[in-house]
């Protein structure tokens, strides 16, 4: 993925929109499957862990 300059305004949007869909998946995968908001985290912590991977990846 090639590195973009964005202002301070664009990340901040892009950083609401995010949460917000984010949070609206978590909450459909939780009136689907019924599960607790610890397996929410834990999910939310292996995809951010994938993320870090990736930028370590990139970044050796």
């Amino acid at each position: 993925m090639s590195k973009a300059e964005y202002s301070e305004e664009q990340l901040s949007e892009m950083r609401e929109d995010a949460f917000v869909n984010i949070k609206e998946a978590c909450m459909r995968l939780q009136e689907r499957t019924r599960c607790s908001n610890e397996v929410v985290i834990k999910m939310l912590n292996e995809v951010s862990q994938f993320y870090i991977t990736q930028v370590e990846k990139n970044n050796i």
